[in-house]
């Protein structure tokens, strides 16, 4: 039944009994503060991209005869989007302090003038750079913005931006080996905001997207500071991953929408303990480059404090198991440097571990989607066993009916466990 509905029923509940006038009007304002919040999204999303037609249908307008304008007036041009952006911000911080609507399509309007008059001065003038020193610049300017007027759209865009810039640096140097020294002020420059974000709206969908970008952001920038990749580093990359997993407990008790980190932690982990469960890959393994261990020891040595912050309210594999992942995968990477076989093998029951808890964890909570993640990731873990063994297609055929079935079962039983505590009276 839609809202209008409902709302249209309740006088003729109230007559004939079934409801109270109070209960009428609580169910009224129920309603329609749900019926606002959507509205408000719509007007959200409407703002922010008509923020952006308007300044691609200036640009465009402007561009038809850019040829024909002197210098002079090409510059003064190149300036009108942020003039007509900080305009805007200035009106919605005197007029419209809690629009959001206004706050962001303000914002990301500035935020697109800012980007776009920086090119288009380095083209007016012939000023040169390169793509490093562009996105450098435009995260400069757009970074206030984050805090006034306090945008969410602007902030995704400057984290992608940093990121892309940590990217450059390091990887398009041709042989300069340099490293992305600013991504970390850059970055740190906007944890005040994600901090502020979670104070005010830490259960909101635009706090996920944030924890998303902010999770992503971390975990990418922070392996561009090793001199070459190899075995060894995944001490780190594993160690950051488990502390991902353990966001949600760092704030215990608090109700916060910081999932995406639990999510591209374990994603991370799991990756990892699927490529490391080949025997050939243990088998590679150099400890002849020590220069980057001071980095993998600080990762380390984050994953270690997280984790011994989390036991203060969180026992050993309480609702998700990958924390523990970190620890096993440690105890696989010791044992690798005398027995690459035995390695392979304590990682192949890792993951079978994982997948068990996971499963049981699923069940105990009545969630068939962490039930199902916990039933693939055992199903990977066998499946991938066809690769690095000699068995006929018969018995690969077999194996394969056997996982289909199981996820069947299981799923039918918790879809009938459902239903029968749906009936209990």
């Amino acid at each position: 039944m839609s809202v209008p509905r409902i709302t249209e029923a309740l006088p003729e509940l109230v007559r004939d009994g079934v409801i109270s006038a109070e209960q009428a009007e609580l169910i009224r304002a129920r309603y329609a503060g749900d019926a606002e919040r959507g509205g408000n999204r719509m007007l959200l999303v409407f703002a922010i991209l008509g923020s952006l037609l308007v300044g691609l249908g200036i640009i465009l307008i402007i561009a038809h005869n850019w040829d024909d304008l002197a210098r002079p007036v090409r510059t003064a041009i190149a300036f009108l989007p942020v003039l007509l952006g900080q305009g805007l911000v200035l009106y919605t911080l005197l007029k419209k302090p809690a629009a959001i609507a206004w706050r962001e399509g303000s914002a990301v309007l500035l935020a697109c003038g800012l980007c776009a008059c920086v090119s288009l001065i380095a083209q007016i003038h012939h000023i040169g750079g390169n793509l490093e020193g562009y996105l450098l610049t435009c995260s400069l300017l757009i970074l206030p913005l984050l805090y006034l007027p306090g945008s969410f759209c602007v902030a995704l865009g400057y984290l992608a931006m940093i990121t892309w810039y940590a990217w450059i640096v390091r990887f398009e140097g041709f042989g300069t080996w340099k490293w992305p020294w600013l991504f970390i002020p850059l970055l740190a420059a906007a944890v005040p905001y994600y901090i502020g974000e979670a104070r005010r709206n830490g259960t909101g969908t635009a706090f996920w997207w944030l924890s998303l970008f902010m999770a992503l952001s971390i975990g990418f920038g922070s392996q561009l500071f090793y001199t070459r990749w190899e075995q060894p580093h995944v001490l780190g990359l594993m160690a950051l991953a488990g502390a991902f997993t353990l966001v949600p407990w760092l704030h215990h008790g608090r109700t916060l929408r910081t999932w995406p980190w639990v999510l591209v932690g374990g994603t991370t982990m799991l990756v990892t303990l699927f490529v490391f469960s080949f025997r050939q890959v243990w088998e590679s393994i150099d400890l002849s480059h020590p220069a980057d261990w001071p980095v993998i020891a600080a990762y380390v040595a984050a994953g270690i404090i997280a984790y011994g912050w989390s036991l203060r309210v969180r026992r050993p594999f309480e609702q998700w198991p990958y924390p523990e992942g970190w620890w096993l995968f440690a105890l696989c990477f010791v044992t690798g440097l005398f027995s690459p076989a035995l390695a392979a093998i304590l990682v192949n029951l890792a993951l079978l571990v994982l997948g068990v808890f996971t499963v049981k964890h699923g069940i105990e909570r009545d969630s068939m989607k962490r039930m199902n993640l916990g039933l693939a990731i055992l199903s990977v873990t066998i499946l991938m066993r066809f690769f690095d063994s000699d068995l006929s297609f018969v018995l690969r055929g077999l194996v394969f009916i056997a996982i289909g079935c199981g996820f069947l079962y299981m799923n039918m039983r918790m879809v009938r466990q459902r239903n029968s505590q749906r009936h209990v009276p």
